[in-house]
């Protein structure tokens, strides 16, 4: 007969140790290091961290022909003790326990901190012969069969063979040498006998690991290639790499604050510089359109301070002509080459490179989709060249994760790339205004339709007695070409239209939705706090409603005064609109951020109040200014006035009403007076460039002009244009 559960006696509890298979050591290295490529590297890093001044790598054959990898640097070397209490202790917190390795008066900070570094040779090859000595101190041998310690029964079966050696094989006083046997891979095309893909990769991914543009005297890497007659190379960048004709380079400070420096140098012309900071404030403003701001520090950032340096390079077919040329290059590809080898951004930890590791993450910022929206002015991963550098103790919360491909997700990565997407952005906006220059005007695009060579060249075929049908392909060619260019032109055209029509709905939709609807954000965190406190009378939380409500109102004004443009049979002129009210709306709607500017705003109104123009356009036009006026007085220094004036007068010509809009900001050079009203151009980091073409459409939609005076009026820009009175 069963007892019942009740009666069965419990037992006193025990313990089950855990334990692991020797295969762990095989898995490890196969799992957590995700290449060969990746492998090297990290052996190469723990050169590093053994303060070593040289390594070489170099693939070679062992006494009986098979392939052997060897490395071999001239750091500290190991003892004895360190060899049995620390590198054979896989996943030691030894590195995480001391950070800094010094030989001398030479000190670093090491790499590694996960203590896996060593099954990298595991990934490699089944056998590892390590040689290592110290200065004045014994030689040491130490030989690891990985593939025997895989079939071992238990750990305690494990060990590796350790035995004093004399020293004379190794080239240094001191260092260490690894022999990586019976690989696991082939690294040589034996039937061609040339060096595989996989060996360019490796030298690129080794050419990385200090920032190209640092004069790094104190850790030289050669690499050897499969091949008898191979010699060791040094990895270095080219001079292609040190002459970009884009360059920013720059860094956040504790505090937030931005400061950079830009250059632009073509490789024929005059090039032109620009220093500039910006406080974090304004960094705010220019990423608040992007970039959820609980993701920022309200005020300093927490991803930490970090520096940064940029290179870029147009890749069409005329600019690597003149690479070729004037770096005595092959060829075309080899432009491209020279930069692929360190394309995109690398990420450095105390002079080291955490990312990328391989090919497949040089994109780990996401630059390549980032430009699918704006391709043409926002650079590709192909065309850069950059590296960031961060610290161990000033940027702790920016780790990487543990098979080294990328950074683990959290919210001070998301700000740190961020900030160094908007550093890009920054590059971006100065190098379109440095291509515009290259760029034809548009009154231009007719120049194509020119005949000026046509004649020229069949008056030459003439004076030289040609046949008909030597003239003819001339007039084939010129027809073929003038079918091109009005197909240029037609979409030019229509595309500017499509613009600026959808511009002005989206533009303002999206920006006002944006504001208000971060303020309900607001209203309904603070509502969860109140109720999660159940009392009443939570002023935060009365306050937050007020906002809410007035932001949703904002909205119903909003859709109540585009309604009308949005219906099919809209026309304009049927409808009038005050400028006194339409003003007013506008800075009712811009009041937090007026306020919090600080900016003094005078009205005056004179003349005729109302115009014979949609309410909701006359709101777009007076929006767009506003907005670039406060976007600009913010960058003033902390001792200049911040300073708008709106006025509005009758004109000389009879039946229309003049309007002015004057700011104390920094103003518009007289070179870009006429650039600043073309579609998608701009100089704010994350502007649409579409603001002033939007607001210039509506007013010459009635027989008006949008201008900029060449003096302002509060010393920074003064816009200026007239609407037709009811």
């Amino acid at each position: 007969m069963s007892k019942n559960k009740s009666e069965i006696a419990e037992t006193e509890p025990s313990k089950i140790p855990f334990t692991l298979h020797p295969r762990v050591f095989a898995a490890l290295g196969a799992d957590l290091v995700t290449s060969d490529i990746v492998a090297v590297i990290e052996l190469v890093k723990n050169s590093y961290d053994a303060v070593a001044t040289n390594v070489n790598v170099r693939f070679t054959t062992d006494s009986i022909g098979r392939p052997m990898l060897e490395i071999e640097d001239d750091g500290c070397g190991m003892t004895r003790e360190i060899i049995e209490d620390i590198w054979c202790l896989v996943a030691t917190p030894f590195r995480e326990q001391k950070t800094i390795s010094k030989r001398g008066n030479e000190s670093r900070r090491v790499t590694g901190s996960k203590g896996l570094g060593r099954l990298s040779s595991a990934r490699l090859g089944k056998h590892l012969e390590m040689l290592t000595k110290t200065k004045n101190g014994e030689c040491w041998q130490v030989e690891v069969s990985w593939a025997t310690l895989s079939k071992a029964a238990s750990l305690e079966d494990c060990a590796v063979t350790i035995r004093k050696k004399n020293g004379a094989e190794l080239t240094n006083e001191s260092g260490t040498r690894l022999r990586i046997k019976d690989l696991n891979s082939d690294w040589e095309d034996r039937e061609s006998g040339e060096p595989e893909n996989k060996i360019d990769e490796l030298q690129e991914g080794l050419s990385r690991l200090n920032p190209p543009f640092e004069k790094f005297n104190k850790f030289t890497i050669l690499l050897t290639r499969p091949g008898a007659d191979s010699k060791p190379t040094e990895i270095k960048p080219s001079d292609l790499l040190e002459n970009p004709v884009y360059r920013i380079e720059g860094g956040f400070g504790t505090d937030g604050k931005l400061a950079y420096r830009y250059t632009y140098k073509p490789f024929s012309g005059t090039g032109r510089k620009i220093k500039k900071e910006k406080r974090w404030s304004a960094v705010l403003e220019d990423l608040k359109s992007s970039v959820k701001r609980a993701r920022l520090g309200e005020t300093k950032p927490s991803c930490g301070p970090f520096s940064f340096e940029i290179r870029a390079w147009d890749l069409d077919p005329e600019s690597v002509s003149e690479a070729v040329q004037l770096f005595d290059l092959q060829n075309r590809s080899a432009v491209r080459n020279e930069i692929r080898a360190f394309k995109g951004i690398s990420l450095y930890r105390d002079n080291v490179l955490v990312l990328p590791k391989s090919e497949n993450t040089r994109d780990w910022l996401g630059l390549d989709l980032r430009r699918v929206s704006k391709v043409g002015s926002r650079l590709s991963t192909s065309q850069i060249v950059g590296y960031v550098s961060i610290g161990a103790d000033t940027n702790p919360g920016i780790a990487d994760t543990s098979d080294r491909e990328r950074l683990a997700r959290g919210g001070e990565v998301e700000e740190f790339e961020s900030l160094l997407q908007y550093a890009v952005t920054l590059l971006e906006n100065e190098r379109d205004q440095d291509r515009a220059k290259k760029e034809p005007e548009p009154t231009e695009l007719f120049a194509a339709l020119s005949a000026d060579k046509l004649i020229s060249d069949t008056q030459d075929l003439i004076r030289e007695k040609a046949s008909v049908s030597e003239v003819l392909p001339l007039l084939t060619r010129y027809d073929e070409e003038l079918q091109r260019n009005r197909k240029r032109i037609e979409r030019t055209f229509s595309h500017y239209s499509r613009l600026a029509t959808i511009g002005l709905l989206a533009q303002q939709l999206v920006h006002e939705v944006g504001n208000n609807t971060s303020i309900i954000h607001e209203f309904i965190e603070v509502l969860k706090i109140h109720w999660a406190k159940t009392g009443e009378g939570h002023e935060p939380t009365q306050r937050a409603l007020r906002l809410a409500e007035s932001a949703l109102k904002s909205l119903q004004r909003l859709a109540e005064r585009f309604r009308p443009l949005a219906n099919r049979g809209f026309t304009r002129g049927k409808r009038n609109a005050s400028l006194k009210e339409t003003i007013t709306t506008c800075l009712e709607t811009r009041k937090q951020e007026i306020e919090r500017r600080k900016v003094k705003i005078e009205v005056q109104l004179s003349g005729h109040d109302e115009v014979r123009t949609d309410p909701g356009e006359l709101y777009a036009v007076f929006i767009n200014l506003l907005d670039n006026a406060l976007y600009w007085v913010e960058r003033l220094p902390e001792n200049r006035k911040r300073q708008l004036l709106i006025k509005s007068s009758s004109t000389r010509i009879k039946g229309r009403t003049q309007c002015e809009v004057h700011d104390s900001g920094p103003g518009v050079p007289k070179k870009d007076h006429v650039k600043i009203f073309w579609p998608g151009y701009t100089q704010r980091p994350s502007g649409y460039g579409m603001g002033l073409t939007v607001a210039g459409e509506i007013i010459e939609g009635h027989g008006g002009k949008l201008g900029i005076l060449d003096k302002g009026r509060l010393g920074g820009a003064s816009f200026v244009f007239d609407l037709p009175q009811p």
